[in-house]
């Protein structure tokens, strides 16, 4: 089992990529996939791994550049000799064939390259191969059939060897039926794109939940929950950007009051009434925490931690306190004070968005069918809100 070095990833793929499996990634212009890829490439170095990568995309003195920028360093591994850079991308553009031991001299004639690298691969005893990325031979050559073929064949010979082949490709840049044809012979897919890294393919069961959301950060892609541990980290991530959005990492947010929050609220409560007010908000908090249950039971465990964590990301945010009362097979209890949006007097639990969250999460961890209720609430002048959530009997 090989490690990606992103521990939530490693859960999806229940416990990492199996050996000798050929991986792709896919992304968008922002290359968030190609950060994800050199990250997992530290990780297997870390994993004393020899790795040969291709760089097509810039010259490998700007790759360390551009690489150093998240975080990620590879010189004290060249000096070990566990990695070495075969420089595809200087003779793509050179007027003059420029020579040199790690450099491809004709990188868009695939039949010598793919050998080259072949020979390279066998030369130093490498058991990973890491092209980086197919974007640039796919976009220069001219006969796609033929690029299609080759890389398919040269994916799968390298597998034959007993050597791993990690490849990156701007999926924007692909018709959908090229792109079909390009993921054959790659035993995984993952797909990082939008704040959002997905398995999209792996050759056996995955867990409940097939994705997770990440931030790209100066220390490269990192899941949001693991993220957005501290006040600072939470500022850290926000900017304003110049057609007036206001960004938290790759998510567009934007600041409400609460009084704002609590005037809304109201106004449901005077048009649609009070029953069908909190039967949308409970509605609403179910919805919002589809999947998010099953993630966290997938990162960390058991009901009890994963409420924990849920909790302390609700502190963080600024949406109050909340604490685990009481846990039974059939029935939990939470308390909490000050949450979003703090209502005085207003005579009606308003809180059943929260009573719906709980619900949903608890539901697809504990399996079964459940109903949650808020019973108690500060805004209706109780000293804390409290949910209690059930098990449906059968």
């Amino acid at each position: 089992m090989i490690r990606t070095g992103i521990g939530i990833l490693d859960d999806v793929l229940r416990g990492g990529i199996r050996e000798e499996n050929s991986i792709l990634l896919m992304g968008g212009i922002d290359e968030d996939h190609r950060v994800l890829m050199h990250q997992f490439v530290i990780s297997l170095l870390k994993q004393r791994h020899k790795i040969l990568l291709v760089e097509y995309k810039q010259r490998p003195s700007l790759l360390l550049k551009w690489l150093a920028g998240y975080g990620i360093n590879y010189k004290r591994f060249m000096k070990r000799g566990r990695l070495k850079i075969l420089d595809g991308h200087t003779n793509l553009y050179s007027r003059v064939q420029v020579s040199g031991e790690d450099v491809l001299p004709n990188p868009l004639d695939l039949p010598i390259s793919t050998s080259i690298i072949r020979d390279k691969i066998r030369e130093g005893d490498f058991d990973f191969l890491v092209i980086d990325d197919l974007s640039i031979l796919y976009a220069s050559l001219p006969g796609k059939q033929e690029f299609f073929r080759i890389i398919s064949r040269f994916i799968n010979s390298v597998s034959l060897e007993g050597v791993t082949s990690v490849s990156a490709i701007i999926g924007d840049l692909i018709s959908p039926s090229d792109l079909s044809m390009l993921t054959i012979p790659f035993s995984y897919i993952l797909s990082a794109r939008d704040g959002r890294i997905a398995v999209k393919k792996a050759p056996h069961p995955l867990g409940a939940v097939n994705y997770f959301v990440y931030v790209k950060t100066e220390r490269g892609i990192k899941p949001i929950s693991e993220y957005y541990e501290s006040l600072d980290k939470l500022k850290e991530a926000m900017f304003l950007d110049e057609n007036g959005m206001l960004w938290s990492a790759n998510q567009r947010v934007q600041i409400i009051d609460e009084e704002s929050e609590a005037k809304l609220i109201e106004s449901l409560f005077e048009y649609f009434g009070k029953e069908n007010t909190q039967k949308f908000l409970y509605f609403w908090g179910r919805h919002e925490f589809q999947g998010i249950g099953k993630l966290y039971m997938q990162r960390y465990g058991n009901l009890k931690e994963s409420l924990k964590r849920m909790f302390h990301s609700t502190k963080i945010n600024g949406g109050g306190i909340m604490e685990l009362s009481q846990v039974t097979e059939d029935v939990v209890i939470v308390k909490a004070k000050n949450l979003f949006p703090r209502i005085c007097n207003f005579g009606n639990a308003v809180h059943l968005h929260d009573a719906g969250a709980l619900t949903q999460m608890i539901e697809e961890i504990e399996g079964g069918e459940w109903i949650g209720e808020e019973v108690k609430c500060q805004a209706k002048g109780d000293p804390h809100c409290e949910f209690v959530i059930r098990r449906v009997e059968k």
